[in-house]
C-alpha cells in the first residue's frame, strides 16, 4: 500500500482511489479537488476531464493536458483553506508544487466547485504560477574572515 498523492496521509486505495476508480463519490470540493491533483500525479486525464463543468471546460485541451502532466514530477498538495458549502457552491485554495525540467513550481489557486445532484465538479479558478527564486549562495573570498570562526582567512583555513 502506498501513500495517497493528495497529502492526507492516507493509503491511496483508502482515499482518492476510491473516486478515481468509480467506486465512491468525492462528497465535498476538498475530496474532489484532492481527488483531481492524484489524477494529475497520475497523468488520468479522463478523470479530469469527468469533474470538469462550465468555464474549466472552455479551451480545455485534453491532450495537451496529458503531455504537459507526463513531463512533471509532482511533489505535493497543500490546502489552504476549504470553507463550508453555501447553496452548492464550494472553494478550496491549494497550492499544488512540481519540478518541471528541473525547476521547482508551484501553483497556487481558489478553485471553484458546484455541485449537481450528488456529484462535485471543478468548474474553474483564479490563480498563478508561482516560480521559486534561484537559489544563491554567499560566496566567501579568499580574504574574508572563515565562516567557521577561527578568526584566520578563509584562505588559510577551509579553503585548504
Amino acid at each position: 500500500m502506498s501513500i495517497c498523492p493528495c497529502g492526507t496521509n492516507i493509503s491511496y486505495e483508502k482515499c482518492c482511489a476510491l473516486f478515481i476508480e468509480g467506486q465512491a463519490i468525492p462528497a465535498t470540493p476538498e475530496q474532489l479537488m484532492r481527488s483531481r491533483y492524484t489524477a494529475f500525479t497520475q497523468a488520468n486525464v479522463d478523470y479530469i476531464v469527468q469533474t470538469m463543468r462550465e468555464d474549466a471546460c472552455a479551451g480545455f485541451n485534453a491532450e495537451n493536458t496529458r503531455q504537459w502532466v507526463q513531463q512533471v514530477q509532482w511533489l505535493g498538495l497543500e490546502i489552504l483553506q476549504a470553507p463550508p458549502v453555501v447553496d452548492n457552491k464550494g472553494i478550496v485554495e491549494f497550492i499544488a508544487s512540481y519540478r518541471q525540467q528541473g525547476q521547482l513550481q508551484n501553483i497556487r489557486e481558489v478553485s471553484e466547485f458546484i455541485q449537481e445532484g450528488e456529484r462535485w465538479y471543478y468548474t474553474g479558478g483564479q490563480g498563478e504560477a508561482i516560480k521559486q527564486a534561484p537559489r544563491t549562495a554567499n560566496k566567501t573570498g579568499r580574504n574574508d574572515p572563515c565562516p567557521c570562526g577561527s578568526g584566520q582567512k578563509y584562505k588559510k583555513c577551509c579553503s585548504l
